[in-house]
């Protein structure tokens, strides 16, 4: 039952912006091809479960390539290794002189690239979506109507 005094949803969020992260990315294991991308971390409680990473491939025309991945997914994978299949995410081992890193790792019978970023900028990110969106509550944000309806072909 849902008490109306307790606003869900997408009303609990009015005048609350979603967060977004503009970060510089290192291309590792990159025979050609730029060492370093401009990334966006972006989420949106319209998708509340995904994260969209948007890789800036040529900054003259903005012309991006995005990855979209499960958020339970990065966040696990900024403390551990976490995903399977395509995607992978896992903590960077850490010299004595630099500071927490993270990979991100795209996986196709083609080939592979891996990105590295700061850790703590994209773990700060995280925790930014899970103070807007927190972790079980992502269900709430979902039109279930208007998915039942997209499903099964109606308008």
């Amino acid at each position: 039952m849902n008490d109306r005094s307790t606003p869900t949803g997408h009303e609990a969020l009015a005048g609350r912006c979603p967060p977004v992260l503009l970060t510089t990315v290192r291309r590792l294991f990159a025979p050609a091809g730029p060492g370093r991308l401009r990334c966006r971390l972006r989420y949106t409680v319209d998708d509340p479960y995904a994260v969209a990473l948007d890789f800036v491939v040529d900054a003259g025309t903005g012309l991006c390539v995005t990855w979209v991945v499960a958020r339970d997914l990065l966040d696990e994978g900024t403390r551990g290794p976490s995903g399977e299949g395509d995607f992978r995410v896992r903590p960077s081992p850490r010299r004595h002189d630099e500071a927490g890193r993270v990979r991100f790792s795209l996986r196709r019978p083609d080939g592979q690239v891996t990105f590295e970023a700061e850790l703590a900028g994209v773990r700060r990110w995280l925790d930014a979506t899970y103070a807007l969106v927190p972790a079980g509550s992502e269900h709430r944000m979902l039109d279930w109507d208007a998915l039942e309806a997209d499903l099964l072909g109606r308008d």
